[in-house]
This record gives C-alpha cells, sequence and structure tokens, in this order.
C-alpha cells in the first residue's frame, strides 16, 4: 500500500503549476457539468428574454477582441490595459442594465486593480515567450474552450430554476426577514454578510501581498525589467 500511494503520488505531483490548474479546470468542468446534467438544469429557454441591442453587441465584440489579444500580447503592459478594456466594458453592461452601484463599484475596482497590475508587474523580469509544446498547447486551447462553455451554459440554464430553487422570495421580503427596505443592503449586510465579511478578508491580504511585493524588489534580474525598455 505504502508504494502504491508513492507511485500515485507522484504520478500526479509533477511540481508543475500547469499540471495543478489543469487538474482544477478538468474538476471544476466535470463536477459542474456533470451535475447540471444529471440534475436536467441545462434546460434553456430564452424566449421571454429582453432582445440585445446594437450597442450591447459592440460591447460583447470588444470584451471578445480584447480577451484573445491577451493571448496574443508581448508585454505586460499590453495585457494590464487589454484586462482594464475589458472591466470597464463590463461596468459600461452595468450602465446599460440599470445597476449604477454596480457600475460604480466596477470602475473603482478595475481602476485600482489596473494600477495594482501596472505597480507590480513594473518590477518583474522582462516577459520572455514560452516556446511550450504543441500538446500543451492542443490541451490548454481545450481546457479553455470546456470551461468557457460549461459557464456560458450555466449562466444561460439559470433561468430554468431546476437546479436551485428562485431567489426572488429574498428580494420580496427583505424587509421582513432582514428588517430593511433597501434589497442591496439588506443582501450586503444579512443574507451573505458572511461572505461580504471574507471578500472584505481577500481583499486586506491582496493589499498585504502588493505592499510586500513593492517593499522588497530584490529580484532576480531586476535590472532588465520592462519599464527600462
Amino acid at each position: 500500500m505504502e508504494k502504491g500511494s508513492t507511485r500515485i503520488t507522484t504520478f500526479y505531483m509533477t511540481g508543475f503549476l500547469r499540471d495543478y490548474l489543469v487538474y482544477i479546470y478538468l474538476f471544476l468542468v466535470a463536477i459542474t457539468g456533470g451535475v447540471f446534467i444529471s440534475t436536467g438544469a441545462f434546460s434553456i429557454d430564452i424566449s421571454h428574454d429582453s432582445p440585445v441591442n446594437v450597442y450591447e453587441w459592440i460591447f460583447v465584440i470588444i470584451i471578445l477582441t480584447a480577451g484573445l489579444s491577451i493571448l496574443f500580447a508581448k508585454s505586460r503592459l499590453t495585457a494590464i490595459l487589454l484586462n482594464g478594456v475589458i472591466g470597464f466594458s463590463i461596468a459600461f453592461f452595468f450602465v446599460l442594465f440599470r445597476a449604477p452601484d454596480l457600475a460604480l463599484t466596477q470602475t473603482i475596482i478595475e481602476t485600482v486593480t489596473t494600477v495594482l497590475f501596472l505597480l507590480c508587474f513594473y518590477f518583474l523580469p522582462e516577459w520572455k515567450k514560452e516556446n511550450a509544446p504543441s500538446r500543451s498547447k492542443v490541451m490548454n486551447i481545450l481546457i479553455s474552450i470546456s470551461v468557457g462553455l460549461v459557464f456560458i451554459f450555466v449562466g444561460l440554464a439559470v433561468n430554468s430554476g431546476n437546479l436551485f430553487e428562485q431567489m426572488s422570495t429574498f428580494f420580496e421580503k427583505a424587509d421582513e426577514l432582514a428588517g430593511g427596505n433597501n434589497i442591496v443592503n439588506a443582501i450586503l449586510g444579512d443574507f451573505r454578510a458572511f461572505d461580504t465579511m471574507l471578500e472584505i478578508v481577500v481583499l486586506f491580504i491582496g493589499g498585504i501581498g502588493v505592499y510586500s511585493i513593492l517593499k522588497s524588489r530584490k529580484w532576480k534580474g531586476e535590472g532588465h525589467i520592462e519599464g527600462d525598455q
């Protein structure tokens, strides 16, 4: 049993971060897709959805173009700016969907994260192109498409209500259940207060990590950074 467990552990503990990410994404696709298929939650009905306007298609095209362009970016600065384009386009979507609070939050978060990315990546060594084997590239493409399709179908299947009960009752009884007339505040401060607290903790930990990186800049190859070129 000890020799068998050692062989199994050696098989999947390769020491490469890419392999561990592959395990995570494959597990995510298998579990999420399997649950939705087994429960019949993939029944999609868009007959009652609002029509998609031209300007909404424009923002969709912008997001898709920016997301694909990141894959071919030759510098971290270009990748950061393209990522910012995606984030600010999502903020525009919130404006179009009449959610000004979410639009303001998305704008602030996207601005802060873009600045933090620029500050952190400026002090990293020069970004060199990775010559990955063709087999790895094909695997990356397949995993990316699989994860994307699963989340697309999950998003489209949410309206079916076959997997979970509708949450509209919480919104309708916000005053009775949480003692607040403002539905957004009732959700953030009562229904999902624990989740909100953990989000603040994650943001705090991220801030500590960024501060630590900026304070200790003794990187290997510090003199060869993209900002000097």
